[in-house]
């Protein structure tokens, strides 16, 4: 007995794929320079506080990346409704 897509279900044609989003959170070992920029090695600054310490530095340089993106639109002329809503 041999199973073919449209033996198994006529929906199959039609699912939609799904793509995840990157992970934008830092992968530091402990040996690493800290990524705060002291100059430190992770284990020795920043380890303690462990995976929030490096999600909050993602939600900055997110924060930083969106401003950027919406100064860079202001120049261009984008109306500011257009900006405000921007997530890209």
């Amino acid at each position: 007995m041999s199973f073919r897509r449209r033996d198994i279900s006529p929906k199959l044609k039609t699912r939609k794929k799904f793509v995840t989003a990157p992970r934008h959170i830092y992968q530091v070992g402990r040996n690493d320079p800290c990524p705060c920029g002291s100059a430190k090695k992770y284990k020795d600054c920043h380890a303690d506080k462990g995976e929030a310490y490096l999600k909050k530095l993602a939600r900055e340089q997110e924060k930083e990346r969106l401003q950027k993106l919406r100064s860079d639109l202001k120049q261009k002329g984008v109306p500011w409704w257009k900006r405000l809503f921007v997530r890209i």
